[in-house]
């Protein structure tokens, strides 16, 4: 009772003579309580408005269930056991939140469909009439000719005959009407079985991006190819689907499917994993009693997606958060630490009246302790009021439209705020301790004497944290990031390894600073003693006698500016990076893509008033036949010219802005006379020729007839835009007389060495009569066997007609130089044509055509190309400038020049597949020319809006323009819901923002606290600067220097580690959820606005510092401190 007592006696005696001491460090306590409660409240307030992000950003024809069972009989009885367990299923696993439910099915096999009645089999090339029936199909639909199908299916001996509905555009494509008649054969070997379907009628979908439209509109109302055969959907009601095909053909198979419309408003991110769950038990359950079903659903990928975002967005929050409690502790160790040094006498009297070390620190810390257990309970509360209020407003989330966020306590919270309690606690233990070890003579003597190291330097423990840092980094070194991916699962982790390197990196920061602040200090002070006035020599001193105090006020400085840069850095790069990569993956401002395109959309385009500019767009999946045969690449072929005007480029991918990498690909023409160039280019043939011929020596062939026997073909350019091959023959050594064409031996010269192919030219190929071009001479295989190297010789290319002389007119004699060039082919070693005197029939030169490589596939001849030869092209980092490269796409071998090299272009990722950018027209041109495979129409566009252009309606309009089937992408519709993810860092700000206020308000109670002290416990050393002649002026500008110093060094400090800090964390958060490097890759970003609002806050604060200790030199007494002093 007697301890009891004393103990109540010492502790509100303490309390009524420490209450300044109290208020701070209660500030310290509850705001790393509060922090630590806040960054668990924030993170659940991002993971519900990340939840809702992702389901808002996601198609709800993803995210909904398709539950698919396949080759299930299609008999009524079979139906309903199937369809009751399904539902069942379906309603226990995923019906809370279910909105409703269509139904689906369709008849599996080849039921041949004829829109002729016949008594004979259908041939195996007639189309596949694919009856379905789909619940709601009806009310979804509009009817445009006829009436939707009501009558009830007829059965008789021989068959059914029931009415079906068509797709507008199916009826289209089969000349099918409402009245017609189909015949469908369920069985192609006995064609007595047979359904009479009459069409009733015919239909388009009401909106074809209707979410109803689970599978595309183009499923229900156009036919479409599968593998080598036509099929045509034709709708029946559910009734006669069962009731008529079903009771008629019991025996046959189809799939049903249910459509399960979601509800993912009602997901939240505490259901998560019991809805994967969900998803996971209703397939097991489906196929458990119904084997080889389905259940796909985006949800399940989805959520997936949601967890590994949730997971690395949470690093960058606990990371900063703590680092924000680390600099609140360091706060109260400082304050602590000075008050203490102010209260030294007080632990003195009371170990000089027999007190232990352990009583003395359980008196001193006793009140703080209550204030700990006091912020623990009450903190989560206040971290309630600051999330609800202040942070959960600046989450918005693309789905916030279901109302704000709902913000709760949480277990979570009350467990963060505990151990931030814990950890204050912890640190006022361990400077009581600090201060209960000392006798009233150490604190006597350490006030004489202040110690210039700190107890750690003594012992040199304080290099552990430096050997510690040295070890992370080394252990870390070539780790993909603060997640890691299981190779079997892959599932991604969080790596807490380098979660330990931003901490220790402000521990070292402080060790090293109160390991290197003295010597240079000691060393200024040094140069001040020699060099500099006695004012600017004293604060020096003073510095130098006592490190410790200021360097503790440049510690907390450099980690308040530090984490300011920090936080100022990594909330702004990751909410850029989200933007860059919707940038990247866009392509252009709109981008419209599908197979659907139609060749008018360049048309439309042009037309639409909302356009600025477009550019076709070709993806052709290529192979590379050099550098490294055979591997698989993308080749893109755009229009250079108005791209840059379309696309967003960043200069650090090619080290260049877009309109100068792309300046090689812009079409220079090449000298049209001789054999031309340009677009029109090629030998000019007269308009009235009626034959084609040319001299042929196949001396250079080996012998064997089977071995070498080829196709000679001409191919040629009309007026119209049209290419034709004619062909003149066959050429073999060993023949004279050649099937195909007419030959004719040489009068001039040896039978075996020269002689003529001449064919036709048939009207249809130049119905205008206008001159047209011949481009290319080129030879192709007459059989599969092998042909051996060797080479033809081609003289004197004749035409004849009308308007020719006798004997005919020749267009091309090879005496001048000209644009032939050798095709490309597959092989390793190039072609050669060259024009030589040797196999000259006439004059002085015949072209010479050698070949090393064996004739395969594809045509090998002469061309006279359009562009310059190799094509310009772009490639990306895997290919170096100079380097020639043949590349294959599909039937079309192009030679391309490496001009220039990125390592990013938009859409495209080398780390995928190497891709090469070449243009569009000459691409087209050449591979027209040379090929007998034209370049596919493209299947995108991107396009610019013009400045004034209302978004919305142009995307309405080029959406009626180029129909319901192709995609069309809003480029700042995708910027605006990535800057709008809670998960990517948008929203952080608030955050920032608050904690950066809680440190600039610790650190401005730091510089005030530290004044009164430092002035306190330096008021002698003032006073006899006074006696010995320092003015007033003086004084105040000896205390500016020292506090000046002090701020400067600390900011400039801390903002250096704080911008190193940034690049390294940001370095390891370069990754998306799921483990790979994001594309493009991230580039620093700083606020300036928050890193000059944070380093002006501390500069407030130095300057409020700066005042009140010039107040209180202002107030000094000289002759009572010299009194007191005596």
């Amino acid at each position: 009772m007697g301890w009891t007592t004393v103990l109540y006696w010492l502790l509100r005696r303490r309390l009524r003579s420490s209450w300044p001491l109290l208020v701070i460090t209660s500030f310290g306590i509850v705001t790393a309580v509060t922090l630590m409660s806040v960054g668990a409240g924030y993170s659940r307030v991002l993971a519900e408005g990340g939840l809702r992000h992702t389901l808002a950003s996601t198609s709800p024809r993803v995210l909904n269930v398709h539950l698919i069972t396949q080759n299930r009989p299609i008999g009524a009885p079979d139906y309903a056991q199937l369809r009751s367990a399904v539902e069942g299923f379906s309603e226990s696993r995923l019906g809370y939140m279910t909105r409703t439910i269509e139904r689906y099915g369709f008849i599996q096999g080849s039921v041949r469909m004829l829109t002729t009645t016949s008594d004979e089999p259908p041939p195996s090339d007639a189309p596949i009439g694919r009856p379905f029936f789909l619940t709601g199909f009806q009310e979804h639909s509009t009817l445009v000719e006829g009436r939707w199908p009501l009558e009830s299916p007829v059965i008789d001996g021989d068959g059914l005959s029931i009415e079906a509905a068509l797709g507008k555009d199916a009826a289209r494509q089969f000349g099918v009407k409402p009245g017609s008649r189909v015949e469908l054969y369920p069985f192609t070997n006995d064609p007595s079985q047979r359904i009479s379907v009459t069409i009733t009628g015919t239909a388009e979908p009401n909106d074809s991006d209707e979410e109803y439209w689970m599978n595309s509109p183009s499923s229900y109302f156009t036919s479409f190819e599968s593998g080598d055969q036509v099929v045509v959907p034709v709708y029946v009601s559910e009734e006669s689907f069962f009731d008529g095909i079903g009771t008629k053909y019991p025996s046959l198979v189809g799939d049903f499917t249910w459509f399960l419309f979601l509800d993912t408003a009602v997901l939240t991110s505490t259901m998560v994993g019991s809805t994967e769950k969900a998803l996971k038990g209703l397939e097991t359950d489906v196929n458990r009693q119904f084997p080889r079903s389905l259940v796909l659903s985006g949800l399940k990928i989805a959520l997936k997606e949601y967890r590994r975002a949730l997971n690395l967005a949470r690093v960058p929050i606990f990371l900063f958060v703590s680092l924000v409690v680390l600099v609140i502790l360091y706060f109260l160790i400082m304050v602590v630490g000075m008050l203490g040094r102010f209260r030294t006498d007080e632990s003195g009297i009371l170990r000089s009246r027999g007190a232990s070390i352990l009583q003395v620190s359980g008196i001193l810390v006793l009140s703080e302790g209550v204030v700990a257990v006091a912020a623990m309970i009450a903190g989560p509360f206040l971290a309630l009021l600051i999330v609800r209020f202040l942070l959960a407003s600046t989450v918005h989330p693309v789905g916030g439209a279901g109302g704000p966020i709902p913000v709760v306590l949480t277990s979570d919270m009350f467990v963060m705020g505990v151990l931030g309690g814990m950890l204050s606690l912890a640190v006022l233990l361990a400077s009581s301790i600090n201060r209960a070890r000392m006798g009233i003579v150490e604190s006597l003597r350490s006030r004489a004497r202040p110690p210039t190291l700190p107890l750690l330097q003594r012992y040199y423990v304080d290099l552990l944290p430096l050997a510690a840092l040295a070890f992370l980094l080394w252990e870390i070194k070539g780790a993909e990031g603060f997640l890691t991916r299981d190779l079997a699962s892959g599932d991604v982790n969080v790596n807490f390894l380098p979660l330990f390197v931003p901490v220790l990196v402000l521990v070292v920061l402080a060790v090293l600073v109160l390991r290197l602040l003295p010597m240079l200090v000691r060393f200024m002070s040094w140069w001040a003693d020699r060099l500099a006035p006695a004012w600017v020599a004293f604060p020096l001193a003073r510095f130098a006698r006592d490190p410790l105090p200021h360097g503790s006020l440049v510690i907390i400085l450099a980690l308040a500016s530090a984490l300011g840069v920090f936080g100022a850095s990594f909330q702004t790069t990751l909410s850029v990076s989200q933007t860059h990569q919707a940038l990247y993956s866009a392509g252009g401002g709109v981008s419209l893509s599908g197979r659907s395109l139609s060749r008018l959309a360049s048309q439309r385009l042009s037309e639409n008033e909302s356009i600025r500019t477009f550019s076709p767009i070709v993806r052709e999946s290529a192979t590379l036949l050099d550098v490294l045969p055979g591997e698989p690449a993308i080749l893109l072929a755009v229009d250079p010219k108005v791209l840059p005007d379309i696309t967003w480029f960043r200069e650090d991918f090619a080290g260049k802005g877009l309109l100068e990498l792309l300046q090689p690909l812009r079409p220079v023409s090449i000298d049209p006379s001789g054999s031309g160039g340009g677009a029109s280019s090629g030998v000019v043939i007269p308009g009235d020729s009626t034959k084609l011929g040319v001299w042929v020596n196949a001396s250079g062939l080996e012998t064997g007839t089977l071995l070498t026997d080829l196709n000679l073909w001409a191919r040629v350019h009309t007026s119209e835009g049209r290419f034709h091959n004619i062909f003149l023959g066959e050429v073999s050594k060993s023949r004279s007389v050649i099937t195909g064409g007419t030959v004719k031996p040489d009068p001039a010269g040896d039978v075996s060495a020269w002689f003529y192919v001449e064919e036709d030219i048939k009207d249809t190929v130049n119905p205008s009569g206008e001159p047209f071009r011949l481009v290319s001479l080129y030879f192709s295989r007459k059989s599969f066997a092998r042909t051996p190297p060797g080479n033809i010789s081609l003289d004197d290319i004749t035409v004849k007609g009308p308007s020719s002389p006798p004997g005919g007119l020749v267009i091309e004699d090879f005496e001048t130089s000209g644009q032939w060039t050798p095709l490309v082919n597959e092989g390793r070693v190039a072609d050669i044509s060259q024009r030589m005197s040797t196999p000259a029939r006439t004059g002085k030169a015949g072209l010479n055509l050698q070949w090393e490589e064996t004739f395969k596939d594809f045509p090998r001849g002469v061309v006279i190309p359009s562009d310059p030869l190799p094509l310009p092209a772009i490639g990306g980092p895997n290919f170096s400038e100079g380097q020639i490269v043949r590349v294959r796409a599909g039937r079309i071998l192009v030679p391309v020049e490496v001009r220039g090299t990125t390592d990013y272009f938009p859409t495209l990722n080398a780390a995928d597949r190497p891709f090469l950018i070449i243009s569009l027209e000459p691409y087209k041109r050449y591979a027209r020319t040379s090929a007998l495979e034209r370049v596919g129409d493209p299947e995108e566009f991107w396009a610019s809006l013009q400045d004034n252009a209302d978004r919305d309606q142009a995307m309405a309009s080029l959406q009626e323009a180029v129909g319901g089937f192709v995609i069309i992408r809003d480029r700042d519709r995708a910027v605006d819901t990535a800057q709008r993810n809670p998960l990517a860092g948008g929203g952080w700000n608030g955050l920032t923002i608050l904690s950066m206020t809680a440190i600039t308000v610790a650190v401005l109670l730091t510089m005030v606290i530290h004044s009164l002290v430092s002035i306190h416990t330096g008021r002698m050393d003032l006073a006899v600067a006074r006696t010995l002649g320092f003015s007033r002026l003086q004084l105040l500008l000896s205390m500016a220097l020292e506090r000046g110093l002090t701020a400067i060094i600390g900011l400039v400090v801390g903002s250096v580690v704080g911008i190193w800090l940034s690049r390294w964390v940001l370095g390891f958060l370069d990754i998306d959820p799921r483990g790979r490097p994001v594309i493009p890759p991230m580039v620093l970003e700083v606020q300036e606005w928050l890193v000059a609002g944070v380093l002006g806050g501390l500069v407030i604060a130095s300057l409020l510092g700066l005042a009140v200790a010039m107040v209180f030199i202002k107030r000094l007494k000289v002759p009572d401190v010299l009194r007191a002093g005596e």
